[in-house]
């Protein structure tokens, strides 16, 4: 039987990268998916490809910087499936810059996408998640978020308070039957599918995995967005039932060892 058969699915950031990859494996394993993104043209190829294996979805356009456009679009979904049994607020972005150079624009984007856009449409889509009788809420963190990446000041910052709102909402969500996890994820540079990874400009421009993460991961690799998409898919379905308020590290084993000490 598939792991979600039945169930309703929102994903941000479902264009590129690991929300392409979810979208697809949701709608894989018998979700209907509603594939949000700010970018149009990538957005509609994700539902094609949902499409042609057969499966159940829609897009919708949003840029999630705006408050208006998150309402907006949990209306559509809402429209769309008066249930929604899996939120996956995945949707980022990331520009680096040094401290000094931060302008105020750059840093209230990255915390409007990264942070207060997975606060806003986990509560403008709360009477679909409510309605679902048991539900789970999937925040796509990062392990910059809990140690700090130098050259990423600001989507640091925003991932960073992703972990606390995991465990507060785990405990607001409870007595409605709504779970919410944290997928701590760290150098996603690949795809097996050929799904484009678009996060950062050294993933929009193929640069391989530098040597010193290389050397930093004890698996000596960079993640899959598939990967992540796997992790996903446990969080969403039945399987991790009693899994709430938790966060899943995802980064082959670098935040696992103490810097500099081999």
């Amino acid at each position: 039987m598939k792991r979600l058969a039945g169930k309703n699915a929102v994903v941000t950031g479902a264009a590129s990268g690991a929300g392409r990859a979810t979208s697809l494996l949701f709608a894989r394993e018998g979700a209907a998916v509603a594939c949000v993104d700010i970018d149009r043209e990538m957005g509609e190829e994700t539902v094609e490809l949902i499409r042609d294996e057969g499966g159940d979805t829609v897009f919708i356009e949003a840029d999630l910087a705006s408050p208006s456009a998150i309402e907006a679009m949990a209306i559509t979904c809402m429209e769309w499936r008066a249930e929604i049994h899996v939120l996956y607020n995945n949707a980022g972005i990331a520009e680096r810059a040094e401290f000094e150079d931060i302008s105020l624009d750059d840093w209230d984007r990255q915390m409007a996408v990264n942070l207060t856009a997975p606060f806003l449409c986990s509560q403008k889509l709360l009477p679909a998640l409510k309605a679902a009788n048991g539900a789970s809420i999937i925040h796509h963190g990062s392990i910059d978020g809990v140690l700090g990446n130098p050259s990423l000041v600001a989507y640091s910052a925003s991932k960073g308070g992703l972990q606390p709102l995991t465990h507060v909402m785990g405990y607001w969500l409870a007595p409605h039957g709504i779970r919410v996890n944290c997928i701590n994820s760290g150098a996603l540079r690949e795809s097996s599918q050929g799904i484009p990874v678009r996060l950062t400009q050294d993933n929009r421009s193929g640069a391989p995995m530098s040597d010193v993460q290389r050397h930093a991961t004890p698996l000596g690799r960079p993640g899959f967005v598939e990967e992540a998409a796997d992790v996903a898919l446990y969080l969403a379905s039945d399987e991790s039932s009693y899994v709430s308020g938790s966060v899943i590290t995802l980064d082959g084993g670098r935040t696992g060892l103490t810097p500099g000490t081999f």
